[in-house]
């Protein structure tokens, strides 16, 4: 037992290591979501615009 005293520190280690990678990963996907979101809310917005410009065109091409 004595032989194997590093066993336990290494193994806490790589624990630590892997749950730190874990932590910044799912940060990462987190804010890469969140920048995509914003993205769409963007281009939905623009196509609003589009949509109703669109729409007061074709009511005053009616109306002449």
């Amino acid at each position: 037992m004595k032989n194997n005293k590093w066993v336990m520190p290494l193994l806490g280690t790589i624990l630590l290591g892997i749950s730190s990678w874990a932590l910044m990963t799912i940060v990462q996907l987190e804010v890469h979501i969140g920048m995509l979101t914003e993205e769409i809310m963007s281009i939905d917005k623009q196509i609003g615009r589009i949509y109703n410009h669109m729409d007061r065109l074709s009511k005053w091409l009616i109306n002449t």
